[in-house]
């Protein structure tokens, strides 16, 4: 039996990722733009935007690795399993074969022992628990998913909050100024570009970060649809209908 491990690709996208954030980043700081969207901006969103993105891309990164290494423990496991079991899948050889394993530990190793106990209990009690194990355990995988999506949206909704709040300074400095004339039109278009500076630049920032930050998730998501794809053939390899 050979499974195909391609675990290491989805870390590998996710370098070129954040290899490519961070030579943005670099031009963006060396340019002065960076600096220069700080001090335009008056409500101070581009600093939180900017830190949110950086522990959500931590989050990602710690999750693809987390991911890579299952698909990786799991493809070992169904190789080894596979040149063990003389008998094919479905039979009583296979729980042994689970049980002794090298003991796998962490997640998969969570996940083998639940079918084994829920194959046990359905042969029992005639339940539809091994039909529910795989679920559970996939839901649990894609709950970083969910996590990092909402962590997208909350990006775009800063950016479109600053961007009302920024209207909000201008409509004040219209409303607090005094009133337009033609002396005094200059004067009045300055004072007006600093809640414009707060629509424009938070909008652009909760834009692109969450442009980049959602093409991370979406590498951690297809990894986390690959690990379960694994999980389904090692349920079926223990003999879970």
């Amino acid at each position: 039996m050979k499974v195909p491990v391609r675990s290491e690709i989805y870390f590998q996208a996710w370098i070129l990722i954040a290899g490519i954030t961070m030579v943005v980043v670099y031009m963006a700081v060396d340019l002065g733009f960076v600096w220069q969207v700080i001090e335009a901006d008056r409500s101070r969103l581009c600093i939180l935007i900017g830190g949110l993105f950086v522990g959500s891309t931590a989050h990602a990164a710690w999750h693809i690795i987390r991911v890579t290494h299952l698909i990786r423990q799991a493809a070992a496991w169904l190789l080894i399993s596979g040149q063990q079991d003389g008998k094919g899948p479905g039979g009583n050889e296979d729980r042994q074969i689970a049980a002794s394993l090298d003991e796998p530990a962490g997640f998969l190793g969570e996940f083998v022992d639940d079918v084994i106990e829920a194959r046990r209990n359905n042969e029992i009690r005639q339940n539809s628990e091994p039909s529910l194990v795989l679920e559970v355990h996939a839901d649990r995988l894609r709950a970083a998913v969910d996590i990092g999506w909402y962590l997208v949206d909350i990006l775009i909704r800063l950016g479109l909050l600053g961007t009302i709040i920024g209207f909000i300074l201008i409509l004040s400095t219209l409303s607090s100024g005094p009133e337009p004339t033609p002396e005094n039109i200059q004067r009045l278009l300055i004072s007006m570009s600093g809640g414009m500076g707060t629509a424009l630049y938070t909008t652009l920032a909760g834009l692109v970060t969450a442009m980049a930050l959602g093409t991370q998730y979406m590498v951690l998501a297809r990894g986390t649809e690959d690990l379960i794809a694994l999980l389904v053939r090692v349920r079926d390899r223990i003999g879970v209908p």
